[in-house]
């Protein structure tokens, strides 16, 4: 053992271990004393320690904007408020608004970024001369998902007649109607089918009231509304005739027209008749509904457009759209549009596009081949023109007012059927199109609205959800009073105007003051009280030509106003104010007759003490 401690050499001092973060060796922090009766606090195991980091996936420039942005820091003004807690709390929130626009920004940005065929639409390759309207249904079933594909489909429906088709606000439901009689809703995405009647009579229209709950049918005669189940709950007798129908979601009114032309709006909640307007134009050949005003606009035969409110007897405005019958009326429902555009169809073979800010002119017009009958907008602005040979799509058709019309986008052919109604789902991409033999389901890629507000519509609404929105849209319905045309108008301040001056108050005539300026003019406003209580009104101290052909001609005396007011309230009744008012009347005659004796000199006027109670 010796020889091998001999062999090593001589002994090194030990290496000195590195100090641990927890250990007791470090003593380089200095501790804080906190009293006699309390342990002393070293400050360094009670913070974060300097070596800790923030991870670099939480930094801005790892995010998935990508934009590297530095760290946001409240506003510089904010750092003269002396108050320390309040300057840190709106510091906070400063930094918070700033957080807030950033992720906005970034959403944005991933949802609305621009791609050559546009928000969800079709892509081609045009230097291969390749166009959107050659792409047909079956080459889209093809190159969409599964769960797409499953939404083109057809019902065929034989000998029923043409169809009319309406989809609720969320677009989850459908409702279908015929010419004679049949009428079905059901969820079309999940094949379930809630209720199918046959009436047995002519249906001209179908619409959903505020859910899948309760849909309005016009039937021959009279308008019927149903549950979901398909039982007949109303008849509304005051609805004759209808033709078309449309419902105001906010105000919960159901509007109809008919044949003989009258525009009726009936409150569905209270179940009253609001008002009744005759439109003197005859049976309406078009109706549809301004989404974002509340407008009716209304279609005739002999060519004209008028656009209605339940607030005025004549339309807003009256249009000269085509030289024939209209055919079909869409407005564009776009956040882009904010319901300005409107497009018209007419048996003339034209569609127009109207701007609702200058009615003077169209904004657009062009013919087309199909001869169309119905017009629909979607959520992102795509126009359907339906006519005898299918549907024809055409995108921004407001843009390039340059060209004599717009580029087509899609082309659906219904061969040997003619479209008689059709219809965008809220929210997708999907085209109903009802006609003689049924109801077809069609594709149209990118003209669904991908962003909803799930306290508007919700796409995934759950019973106990649909519930309470149900409520809240009662207690927030909005009058039938307040639809405008303009819709800026409500919640602005009215403009101040001066008062008038006292040059132009003396320019007025005696005879365009009010009782009570007349009054005051003669001296005479004093009397006033004591005027009206013996019942003498303004209108019978009026003086003019007028008043004295109107009032007949008596002799002097015979024709007092009290005589006729107390004439009126001659009566086998006992009234405490008559009473009042004659004993009154009587006491101001025997003042009046007391004075006359004493100027003639009959009687001597008491100047003494007892002269008060003479």
């Amino acid at each position: 053992m010796d020889a091998l401690i001999a062999s090593a050499g001589p002994m090194r001092p030990p290496k000195r271990k590195r100090p641990t973060h927890g250990s007791k060796a470090q003593s380089a922090h200095k501790t804080v004393n906190r009293g006699p009766d309390k342990e002393a606090v070293d400050p360094s195991t009670a913070s974060i320690l300097a070596t800790t980091r923030t991870p670099s996936s939480f930094h801005a420039r790892n995010l998935a904007s990508g934009k590297g942005a530095e760290p946001l820091r409240p506003d510089a003004s904010i750092s003269r408020i002396a108050d320390k807690k309040l300057r840190a709390k709106v510091a906070r929130q400063d930094v918070a608004t700033k957080r807030a626009k950033a992720e906005r920004a970034d959403v944005n940005e991933w949802l609305n970024a621009p791609v050559s065929g546009g928000q969800g639409g079709i892509e081609v390759d045009e230097e291969a001369e390749e166009r959107t309207w050659r792409v047909g249904q079956d080459e889209i079933v093809q190159a969409v998902g599964v769960s797409s594909a499953r939404k083109r489909f057809d019902l065929k429906l034989e000998n029923m007649g043409p169809y009319k088709v309406d989809y609720t606000r969320n677009g989850r439901y459908l409702a279908i109607a015929s010419a004679k009689g049949h009428v079905a809703t059901f969820d079309w995405q999940a094949g379930r089918l809630l209720s199918e009647t046959q009436l047995r009579e002519a249906v001209r229209d179908v619409k959903f009231l505020q859910n899948e709950s309760f849909f309005a049918v016009a039937q021959k005669k009279y308008v019927y509304i149903y549950d979901g189940n398909g039982v007949e709950l109303h008849k509304l007798k005051q609805h004759i005739d209808p033709t078309h129908m449309e419902y105001l979601p906010y105000h919960y009114l159901l509007s109809t027209v008919g044949h003989a032309g009258h525009l009726k709006y009936h409150d569905v909640s209270t179940g009253q008749m609001v008002t009744q307007l005759a439109t003197r134009l005859g049976s309406p050949s078009a109706m549809a509904q301004n989404p974002h005003s509340a407008i009716i606009h209304l279609g005739h035969a002999n060519g004209t457009m008028t656009l209605w409110s339940p607030n005025m007897t004549t339309p807003h405005v009256k249009l000269l759209a085509h030289r024939g019958p209209l055919a079909g009326i869409a407005i564009d429902p776009s956040a882009d549009s904010a319901g300005r555009y409107c497009a018209t169809a007419g048996l003339d073979g034209t569609v127009k596009i109207w701007d609702g800010r200058m009615w003077g002119k169209e904004v657009r017009s062009w013919t087309v081949r199909n001869n169309p009958a119905t017009l629909a907008y979607s959520g992102r602005g795509i126009l359907a023109v339906g006519g005898r040979t299918g549907v024809t799509t055409y995108r921004d058709p407001h843009k390039n007012v340059d060209k004599p019309a717009p580029n087509v986008y899609l082309t659906l052919p219904t061969p040997g059927l003619s479209v008689h109604h059709a219809q965008f789902c809220p929210f997708d991409d999907v085209l109903a199109v009802g006609h003689g033999r049924g109801v077809s389901s069609l594709l149209v890629p990118g003209s669904g609205e991908a962003n909803f507000d799930s306290n508007e519509a919700d796409v995934f609404e759950s019973h106990t959800r649909r519930r309470e929105r149900e409520v809240r849209s009662v207690l927030d319905k909005i009058p039938s009073s307040l639809i405008t045309l303009e819709t800026d108008f409500l919640g602005h301040i009215a403009p101040a105007k001066g008062g008038e001056t006292h040059d132009e108050r003396e320019a007025r005539s005696f005879r365009q003051l009010s009782r009570l300026e007349r009054l005051k003019v003669t001296g005479k406003a004093e009397d006033a009280d004591e005027a009206d209580a013996q019942g003498l009104s303004g209108s019978e101290e009026e003086e003019g030509p007028q008043k004295a052909e109107r009032t007949k001609k008596k002799m002097r005396g015979k024709g007092k106003a009290m005589k006729r007011f107390l004439s009126k309230k001659k009566k086998n009744v006992v009234d405490p104010t008559l009473i009042a008012v004659r004993e009154k009347v009587e006491a101001q005659q025997r003042a009046e007759e007391k004075e006359r004796r004493i100027a003639r000199g009959e009687i001597v006027k008491e100047t003494g003490a007892l002269a008060r109670f003479g």
